[in-house]
């Protein structure tokens, strides 16, 4: 025997009601195995439009859905005869093949949006057992779905021989039109052929404020935001001129004076010889995607300025396809050069890493891929002129929505010892940053320029270790700002500051007590730059020397989990396996598997390596 289960409410309501065959139907149908969907998860537009057909007394089909899949009313069951109960829960192309030719296009074209109907088309209907012809009025609606889509089609069919009847009908029908327009989401409105509204849903005078007279009286215009006003009138009229759809993006103002955006779209309603009869229109607040997308340009906007600023390489590879995505600007700078050719995917970028570190290298990328660590490995490269780059990689994944690796990133940094000869220059003047740097070139530096203090604070965190020289034409400039920023950012950027003091011993007080190394009152003597210039880079070579091993050792540790951290501090305080097992409370063998892996991750090869590593990234050393 069939069992059959209804669906039920999660507060224990039987819906839709009713105990109709078609009702029972639709309660009872596996909507799960059609592109609807489980019912508990339809929206609650959908089920609002099947309780308005159930409820109607004259024949109702709603089509769902690109494929238009059929839910359809007791009435539909004399016209759809011996197709019943198959009809129900599938496309209306297959439940009813002899009748596409006639009625399909009719059916895509109100799936585009717009209103249309057929009169007087012939159909054989079963009543009581007895087959006959009658005729009917078909009238095609799309129905609003969510974001200015079209979720499917309302299909109305009226007896056209019992006129007075199909009065009635209609007049029902626009009742229940209207309880259908108040459900939907979105604000709805209608207007004549001219363009004239005569109806708004009740969201529209709750959002606005407006009242019924304010709004039919034209002052609808008022809410529209003055800087979109005039194009979208413009647009609105020459949609009206040539009977076109149109949608377009404004903003609205809401009744507490706030304007949010939204996407308008109308559509015509025409008559059989394609006259417009009058427009139906939707606005969806479309706001809250918009601030995203703003938001995500702009974000994509600072991304890319960090990257073609950056001195480090960031990359994004499809793991799917092998190929580079993104490759930063700094590449062929730290790779090669102009003479480097940008790879294209991992297979051609795997050729400059240096024979002996391959194998470590697809290594730490396959870990990263099949376990979604973040693995931070140092590796060389060989630049197309013979040389060779130490590299410190730190690669991440980046999952889908089902949790899996789609792609790796990451961002590669030069670490070879650089030679600290680098030199930023920061000069709003372009004749004085010119000659500034043809001194500073000539002296065998290496100089970057920005022509403004905003430029430059934007990148300093990810530049490399170099002296910041600022020119400041004058005292009361608060080009002082730089050295400022440097210090309370603890950028280790040394900054030496030229200006005209004109006298005034304060100014380069000032100037120091900003956090600049050096003032040099303008004129100077180029000799005089160079030294203090020498003078700024022998403190960084000091102390990046002193640091890198730090720095080096800091990364290591950083990409150890939660547990493996818990686990080296245990062993810097002199723990056993056994002792540290006790005070996590978990196993001896699983403290020796934290153990292998912090060995294996931070390159150590025994115990006390392991130890001089963390001591050089500041941790405490054992008592």
């Amino acid at each position: 025997m069939l069992q059959v289960t209804e669906f039920i409410h999660s507060e224990g309501e039987i819906w839709p009601l009713g105990q109709v065959e078609t009702a029972i139907l639709i309660r009872t149908f596996d909507w799960a195995q059609t592109a609807l969907g489980a019912m508990s998860n339809w929206p609650q537009p959908r089920k609002t439009v099947v309780d308005l057909i159930l409820q109607s007394c004259f024949p109702m089909i709603a089509l769902w859905e690109k494929d238009l899949i059929a839910i359809y009313n007791e009435p539909c069951v004399g016209i759809l005869g011996s197709r019943h109960p198959g009809a129900m829960g599938r496309p209306i192309r297959d439940a009813w093949p002899e009748a596409w030719p006639n009625y399909g296009r009719l059916f895509e074209r109100a799936l585009s949006g717009e209103a249309v109907s057929l009169h007087d088309q012939r159909f054989r209907m079963t009543r009581s057992g007895v087959g006959f012809e009658a005729y009917f009025s078909i009238y095609c609606s799309p129905i609003p779905g969510e974001a200015g889509t079209i979720a499917g089609i309302l299909v109305s069919l009226f007896e056209t021989p019992q006129r007075q009847q199909v009065e009635l009908e209609i007049s029902e029908s626009e009742h229940r039109y209207r309880d259908l327009l108040e459900a939907m989401p979105q604000i709805v409105w209608s207007a004549d052929r001219e363009g004239n509204v005569d109806y708004f849903n009740s969201r529209w005078f709750a959002y606005t404020g407006l009242s019924e007279e304010q709004s039919y009286a034209g002052e609808w215009e008022t809410i529209i935001h003055p800087d979109d006003r005039a194009q979208i009138l413009q647009d609105w009229a020459e949609a009206i001129k040539a009977s076109s759809p149109i949608e377009f993006e404004h903003r609205l103002r809401r009744s507490d004076g706030v304007y949010r955006w939204h996407m308008e779209r109308a559509v015509p309603v025409r008559d059989e010889q394609g006259n417009v009869l009058r427009w139906f229109g939707t606005f969806t607040d479309i706001d809250d995607r918009k601030r995203a997308e703003d938001a995500l340009r702009e974000s994509e906007q600072r991304f890319r300025q960090f990257a073609e600023n950056s001195t480090s390489v960031l990359w994004v590879l499809d793991t799917g396809t092998n190929q580079i995505e993104y490759l930063s600007p700094s590449f062929q700078q730290i790779w090669g050069g102009t003479a480097i050719v940008v790879p294209r995917d991992f297979g051609q970028w795997l050729d400059s890493v240096h024979p002996d570190d391959r194998e470590n290298v697809t290594g730490a990328f396959n870990r990263v891929l099949e376990q979604a660590d973040v693995v931070v490995k140092e590796y060389r490269v060989v630049r197309p002129d013979g040389g060779v780059r130490w590299i410190q990689n730190t690669c991440f994944p980046i999952l889908d929505e089902s949790g899996r690796v789609r792609r790796l990133a990451g961002i590669a940094q030069d670490i070879t010892q650089h030679d600290g000869s680098m030199v930023y220059i920061v000069d709003s003047n372009e004749d004085s940053r010119r000659t500034l740097s043809l001194e500073l070139q000539g002296a065998g530096y290496q100089v970057k320029t920005f022509d403004s203090g905003q430029a430059f604070l934007e990148v300093a965190p990810v530049l490399i270790p170099g002296c910041v020289v600022i020119s400041i034409q004058s005292p009361d400039q608060d080009e002082l700002t730089i050295p400022k920023e440097l210090k309370a950012r603890r950028v280790g950027l040394p900054a030496v500051v030229l200006g005209k003091a004109h006298g005034d011993v304060a100014f380069g007080v000032r100037a120091m007590k900003a956090g600049a190394v050096d003032f040099l009152d303008v004129p100077h003597s180029p000799e005089r730059l160079l030294e203090s210039v020498a003078s700024a880079l022998a403190a960084i070579r000091e102390i990046a020397e002193r640091d890198q091993a730090g720095e080096i050792a800091k990364a290591r540790i950083a990409t150890l989990s939660a547990r493996e951290r818990e686990v080296l501090d245990g062993l810097l305080t002199g723990g056993t396996n056994k002792t540290i097992a006790r005070d996590l409370d978990i196993s001896p063998r699983t403290v020796e598997a934290h153990r292998a892996r912090i060995m294996e991750r931070l390159e150590a090869q025994s115990l006390p390596e392991l130890v001089q590593i963390a001591i050089a990234a500041g941790l405490k050393q054992p008592v």
